[in-house]
């Protein structure tokens, strides 16, 4: 999928989400997503629905799928299949659909027309719109779920709905993804990472990003147990690594392409750049970003500390983000993701070579961005 599916969903849900927050939902949702609903905080494996918030007071999760226009009807038809089947996560779900499919057919009626006959039970809203999602058209409303809602979605450490990534470079990465290629499933993660650890890290050979060597002390085990829970989940939240620590299609396509190219060559990168931005939702988080740059005022851009306090609030009042809990270790909720996508070379430089911008805030490479989605994800289809 390209950035115009992706943004396309992204208004979606930016619009979604201000009606539920704002009171003004009550045409498609029901009581138990009030104004207290935000984007739903978790990361899964798979299914991975394309929009999803949750209401925390009353346990009620919506699921849903965005589907662009002009696709032929077997498109919007897989749409309906995995609207159900986010209904085995979530306690509700949805699908959003252009009014007729590349043809012409009025796909949207014809689908909305099934749930009413043949699913009518079913706790799904739909939604269309002619070309502009910017303008939805409640086909069919929620209805009250009459069987049991499931628990919802395990997710483990800090919630949010972007993927983790702290720490590991794109040097060690590719290391520890041959070490569970030459492993062949024989080892667990934690195994795996220790021979990493023990042949890399302590003795020098582990790299940073810019290629600068690193060394860790061996009897460092609180050291070597966060940095071995950040490279799993960072790896995982990727796409790259399976909930059994197996290495995914993306996950061998990535080593194919280091083992060829090396890990700091631009392939390499730019698909690790896809992963991030794509599996790992950091493409979704960019876009709130990004408009949210455009509404913080000067005063709160004078200073990096002080916008990302600013950007902080305004992602939190939107229902975006939670609230950062007193006793968080860190200052700001959003700190370690600018440093990647820095790395990642996704953020415009200053002349010193800094990230933030004085009274601007952080600037997008957007020419990047585009590029490596649109070809990256051309390329996996």
């Amino acid at each position: 999928m390209g950035v115009e599916h992706n943004f396309m969903a992204h208004k979606v849900s930016a619009l979604l989400l201000r009606q539920l927050r704002s009171g003004a939902a009550d045409a498609w949702a029901t009581h138990e997503l009030s104004s207290k609903s935000t984007i739903w905080q978790g990361i899964i494996d798979w299914p991975k629905p394309d929009i999803a918030f949750e209401d925390t007071t009353s346990d009620a999760s919506l699921a849903i799928e965005f589907k662009s226009p002009n696709q032929p009807k077997r498109e919007y038809v897989t749409g309906l299949g995995q609207a159900i089947l986010y209904l085995r996560d979530f306690k509700f779900s949805g699908l959003v659909i252009p009014e007729r499919s590349d043809d012409g057919f009025e796909i949207s009626k014809y689908l909305s027309a099934f749930f009413t006959r043949e699913l009518a039970d079913l706790p799904v809203v739909v939604f269309s719109y002619n070309q502009d999602p910017n303008h939805l058209t409640v086909l069919r409303a929620l209805k009250p779920r009459i069987t049991p809602a499931p628990k919802g979605p395990k997710v483990k450490g800090r919630k949010v709905f972007w993927g983790y990534w702290r720490d590991l470079s794109n040097f060690d990465l590719f290391e520890i993804l041959l070490l569970i290629d030459r492993m062949d499933g024989r080892e667990n993660f934690e195994t795996i990472f220790e021979s990493f650890w023990a042949d890399f890290a302590v003795k020098g050979k582990a790299l940073t990003w810019e290629g600068g060597t690193r060394k860790k002390k061996e009897r460092n085990a609180k050291s070597k147990n966060a940095e071995r829970l950040n490279a799993a989940m960072a790896m995982r939240h990727a796409g790259l690594l399976s909930s059994d620590h197996r290495l995914t299609e993306a996950g061998y396509r990535l080593l194919n392409i280091g083992k060829i190219y090396s890990p700091d060559s631009i392939a390499f990168l730019d698909f690790l750049t896809y992963c991030i931005l794509s599996y790992g939702r950091h493409l979704d988080l960019i876009f709130w970003v990004d408009e949210q740059n455009r509404t913080i005022g000067l005063e709160d851009k004078g200073d990096r500390q002080d916008y990302l306090a600013a950007l902080d609030n305004s992602l939190v009042k939107l229902g975006v983000i939670r609230r950062r809990e007193n006793d968080s270790g860190k200052m700001h909720f959003i700190r370690d993701e600018p440093k990647l996508w820095n790395k990642l070379g996704l953020l415009v430089q200053t002349e010193r070579k800094h990230y933030f911008h004085r009274q601007l805030g952080f600037i997008f490479d957007w020419r990047k961005i585009i590029s490596v989605i649109d070809n990256q994800g051309h390329s996996v289809r």
